[in-house]
């Protein structure tokens, strides 16, 4: 064999190995791309008000809707038994967005966001009546409402981004737990709680957070 073969021949050996070594050792590429959508609730956190205290107080069962679209964070349209109904939530109340009347209240628009974030994104939504009637006089369904599971008034409670109103007997079964909820949020002073005045007894009071 020539002196010039045996150097090809070495040449490729080399290259052979490594290229072997490479592809034994090196990491396969890794797959950057988000194939699941976010949480819309917190998996660490524990929440007080379930399903099964609910209706457990309530001695009523959760009714399957589905979410059609919201109005602002505390009203919203949705189709149950195949006729749209709007929901006005129970004992809650969000800063209004003031429609034709000028600018939102703060943090109404957040309140929106939020509520529908929390229904769009739900793979179920629940309602879950008192014990008191079930419309109010504009024909709205009066509930309790549950996005997989967890209260959507305890959500929007504990972010600051709603308040206990409107407290009317006998559809105010889980006020306690709710009250529980805000004093929280009211402590920690988040978002409408982070103002003092701005909630008072005859409702919200927008300059007390421009001053």
């Amino acid at each position: 064999m020539k002196l010039k073969d045996v150097k090809t021949l070495i040449t490729s050996g080399t290259i052979i190995i490594a290229v072997g070594l490479y592809l034994a050792f090196s990491e396969p590429k890794k797959d950057t791309e988000q194939t699941t959508s976010p949480e819309i609730t917190d998996q660490n956190i524990e929440y007080k008000l379930t399903t099964d205290i609910a209706m457990d107080k309530t001695g009523n069962q959760l009714i399957d809707v589905k979410y059609l679209n919201a109005n602002d964070g505390d009203t919203f349209n949705v189709e149950m038994d195949g006729k749209k109904e709007r929901v006005r939530l129970l004992m809650i109340d969000t800063p209004e967005m003031n429609y034709n009347k000028g600018e939102p209240m703060p943090y109404a628009e957040k309140a929106k966001e939020r509520t529908i974030e929390l229904l769009e994104q739900a793979e179920s939504v629940q309602l879950l009546f008192d014990k008191g009637p079930e419309t109010d006089k504009y024909d709205r369904l009066l509930a309790y409402a549950f996005v997989d599971g967890v209260s959507l008034h305890e959500i929007l409670l504990s972010e600051g981004l709603a308040a206990v109103r409107y407290v009317n007997k006998p559809n105010d079964t889980l006020e306690d737990e709710l009250l529980e909820i805000q004093q929280q949020a009211e402590q920690e002073e988040v978002n409408i709680w982070a103002h003092d005045n701005y909630l008072q007894r005859d409702g919200f009071h927008p300059e007390e957070v421009t001053k």
